[in-house]
């Protein structure tokens, strides 16, 4: 996925998920960012939030993956930059899991016969 810019207005709140490494960058304005991480959602409410304020200029890496709201900061609509992390698995990890589940499937077969 590409980079983009997307426009927040004030008081109102914008929730997408983010992959580990995405980063959200200011370009007109303040934003408010709140997250927590993905893998405590079992704890519901009592799981910690994370919640920044990114000023024009800055840019905020997210470092797990998570459910994130991103509102203005300001009184006015704040423009962000988001660039979506990497993908979850390189090209050559999925091939190589790929031949890994292969080779398992051909042993299973041949002590069958």
């Amino acid at each position: 996925m590409k980079p983009f810019e997307q426009r927040y207005a004030p008081d109102e709140i914008q929730a997408t998920w983010f992959r580990r490494g995405s980063a959200i960058a200011a370009l007109d304005g303040a934003l408010r960012v709140t997250y927590r991480d993905a893998s405590l959602d079992w704890l519901l409410d009592a799981a910690p939030k994370v919640s920044i304020v990114v000023r024009e200029g800055e840019r905020h890496v997210l470092s797990y993956e998570a459910f994130v709201e991103v509102t203005s900061a300001g009184p006015r609509v704040s423009i962000a930059r988001i660039e979506p992390g990497p993908p979850k698995h390189s090209l050559r990890a999925t091939v190589g899991r790929l031949l890994v589940s292969l080779g398992r499937l051909d042993r299973v077969g041949f002590r069958r016969s």
